[in-house]
């Protein structure tokens, strides 16, 4: 007797209606059908994983499940995006992390995955203009040109940033080079570590988001001499821009963004970026972020991947400039 195997689709398509209604059911499993893992790629305390705790109870209330932020620090994020890529491509492992992520794939020789190939982009949370420059209050300086010129007659003047190829490591360099300034790089493994060590004199240079420092300024640990951004920021308007000394001088600090593994349907991204943007406009969390100087986005997945391919082209060229090469 010839025996033969139907394919699955012929299971559905049987006179039972039972057996027909089996198949729908198991082909449409309701999402989400456990808690969300929200990996941050950073220790609790920073300005992710601030941000991602704000987010998540909100994606909780839409989603009818537990959304758990798992912080994964280390390598400069690699560890967390590693894990993502990694886990089952079903909706419950969501990674929130930053432009370091995107960094990474020029700075790292050997990277794990790729940004662009082994993830889906959900949705851009927000866009920080710029960052806050900032010195110990040992360095006598109070300008970008007076930190220019210390740094061609003081040897050294370091510099800190949270690891090589990340977007402080990147601007400490193009500051270099654009400006003609000598400063040496320190790199630590995340930004609460440069942070203290630039509290304490072993750097005396760094480069921040404003709310992750002005609580530092404020106390006086730190004075920050200009910001980063095309325009000065609305909390600290006395604060002058670097293009102010540098004409055409700006440099778009981060962004936060949401991603999924790359074999995640494109129904359950979808879902997400909608419920993902819905949170977003929720004042509570629209106030978190815009206090932060962050400016709110919440496009779509494929706006998303547009801009990280446009990023990506830049990253590249700057590279360039700053001569940084891979580890």
């Amino acid at each position: 007797m010839k025996s033969f195997l139907l394919p699955p689709s012929a299971f559905c398509l049987g006179a039972a209606a039972g057996l027909a209604l089996f198949c729908v059911t198991t082909a449409a499993q309701p999402y989400p059908g456990r808690p969300i893992r929200l990996l941050v790629p950073q220790p609790a305390g920073g300005t992710m994983d601030s941000n991602a705790r704000v987010l998540a109870p909100l994606l909780e209330q839409a989603l009818g499940q537990n959304v758990v932020v798992d912080n994964r620090g280390g390598a400069n994020g690699i560890i967390a995006a590693e894990f993502v890529a990694r886990a089952s491509p079903d909706g419950h492992t969501l990674l929130y992390t930053s432009n370091s992520f995107l960094n990474n794939q020029l700075a790292q020789r050997k990277l794990p995955y790729h940004v662009l190939r082994d993830f889906a982009p959900v949705t851009t949370i927000g866009k920080l203009p710029g960052y806050l420059v900032l010195v110990n209050p040992q360095l006598p300086v109070k300008s970008v040109r007076e930190l220019v010129e210390l740094s061609r007659t003081r040897d050294p003047v370091r510099y800190g940033s949270g690891g090589i190829g990340n977007a402080q490591h990147l601007l400490g360099e193009l500051i270099n080079v654009r400006a003609g300034a000598k400063m040496l790089h320190v790199p630590y493994k995340g930004f609460a570590p440069m942070i203290t060590a630039l509290v304490g004199n072993e750097v005396q240079v760094a480069f921040g988001a404003p709310t992750t420092v002005v609580q530092h300024v404020k106390a006086g640990r730190l004075r920050t001499i200009a910001y980063t951004a095309a325009k000065r920021w609305a909390l600290m308007p006395d604060v002058p821009t670097v293009s102010e000394t540098l004409p055409g001088f700006v440099f778009e600090a981060a962004w936060h963004g949401m991603f999924a593994p790359a074999a995640t349907p494109a129904a359950l991204v979808a879902r997400v970026q909608t419920e993902v943007a819905k949170a977003l406009q929720v004042p509570r969390m629209r106030e978190h972020l815009e206090s932060g100087g962050y400016v709110v986005v919440g496009d779509t997945p494929a706006e998303f991947r547009r801009f990280l391919e446009s990023d990506l082209r830049t990253l590249t060229e700057l590279f360039r400039i700053a001569k940084i090469e891979p580890e």
